[in-house]
């Protein structure tokens, strides 16, 4: 029988223990980036390549930080939609692809059928190969002069360097910005967002945890910087992905400051298809221009085996609301747990479950529209269960 009386009232996002020594991952972003020397547009010009061109496309190289004391420009395309331009410009998108992507043409081209002026660029040092497809198994890019590149001071410059860039294209409402990071660049989206204060809001996509593993720590981004963001952030993240757990998002979600909402999605697929998915689209179209936001879901708590959470609002309007958890433990990869989705009762403004037997985590989910990928909802906290008779 599980011990329900133990967890009577506020039960927090994640079980005690899950980031001992957070603390120490609590860095000033300045011990690393003086962010006003990247706020002057740099200077830009069209890439000589012609294998990367193409007709609905700007294809440019723009002036990038110095590498090791030499010039080290970064490619980028510009894409622009075919609707008329609003008053005051499109709002612009600065697109951060993920780990062994590029800017890709069909990326670009896509956000700009959304109604968004795009800069995405490729952060590799590396240029797109003609027709840039997003499958692993298919070469897409080609390092640039000095070889591909993963400096995380360096990237992260040119990312900001990036969106001076895109703020002061002629068709672009400098004040309606938004930056989105996929997989790798959620990690760097952490940092870009403690830094730049410029963007109305970032859409996360998968990653951008909080989390002390030593490789991630080698590369500053490990979400040091979360607790410092000072624009509004919104993740769209799997139960079951192989590069973060749920307990380090949650410790993630725990720290930023700005966070406005996340969407929790059972088995959600890890590629750069991310950039496809609707919520991202969504939310992009909230901060930049106020579109109506996906629901937002409050604090889990639970009391006598029932869990229960506030809907903080309804978006467009709800049509699906869903508790999802797994009885699967420590002794199960979290990328391997078989998660269950079932209805949870909506009475006014709380959602309310009885507690199925055996559960070890679980969370709610307010969905107001359907979609390919199930991504158009808000999530409560994530909360960890004991193991029966503990």
């Amino acid at each position: 029988m599980f011990p329900f009386e133990k967890w009577a009232g506020v039960v927090c996002g994640v079980a005690a223990g899950v980031c001992v020594g957070c603390a120490e991952l609590r860095e000033d972003p300045a011990k690393y980036w003086d962010v006003a020397k990247f706020q002057q547009a740099p200077a830009y010009r069209p890439s000589p390549f012609e294998d990367c061109k193409d007709p609905d496309l700007q294809d440019i190289l723009f002036d990038g930080v110095p590498y090791k004391g030499k010039p080290a420009p970064v490619f980028a395309y510009i894409a622009y939609p075919k609707t008329p331009m609003p008053e005051g410009g499109y709002p612009g998108i600065l697109l951060i692809h993920g780990g062994g992507g590029t800017a890709y043409p069909y990326f670009a081209k896509l956000w700009a059928s959304r109604g968004f002026a795009v800069l995405m660029i490729d952060w590799y040092n590396s240029r797109p190969l003609k027709n840039a497809v997003e499958k692993r198994n298919k070469k897409s890019s080609t390092p640039l002069e000095g070889g591909r590149r993963n400096d995380i001071i360096t990237n992260v410059s040119n990312m900001i360097l990036a969106h001076s860039l895109l703020r002061s294209l002629p068709k672009v409402n400098p004040d309606r910005t938004v930056f989105v990071g996929l997989s790798w660049g959620s990690w760097y989206g952490t940092a870009v967002a403690a830094l730049d204060d410029r963007f109305k809001g970032a859409v996360e996509i998968y990653c951008g945890d909080l989390n002390q593993g030593p490789r991630k720590a080698k590369f500053l981004l490990n979400g040091r910087f979360v607790h410092a963001a000072k624009i509004p952030m919104y993740w769209v993240c799997s139960t079951n992905d192989a590069n973060v757990t749920l307990n380090t998002l949650q410790a993630s979600w725990d720290a930023c400051p700005k966070l406005v909402n996340k969407s929790v999605v059972v088995r959600l697929p890890h590629s750069h298809v991310g950039f496809r998915f609707d919520s991202c689209f969504r939310m992009a179209h909230h901060f930049a221009e106020g579109a109506p936001a996906l629901p937002v879901v409050g604090q889990m708590t639970v009391r006598d085996g029932v869990a229960t959470a506030k809907v903080l609002s309804r978006g467009k309007g709800l049509i699906k609301t869903i508790f999802c958890y797994t009885a699967d433990g420590e002794d199960v990869a979290p990328v391997k747990r078989k998660w269950v989705e079932i209805p949870a009762k909506l009475k006014g403004d709380e959602l309310s479950v009885k507690l199925p037997e055996g559960i070890r985590q679980g969370f709610f989910s307010a969905y107001d529209e359907e979609s390919r990928f199930r991504d158009c909802c808000g999530s409560s906290n994530v909360v960890n269960f004991p193991a029966a008779g503990k």
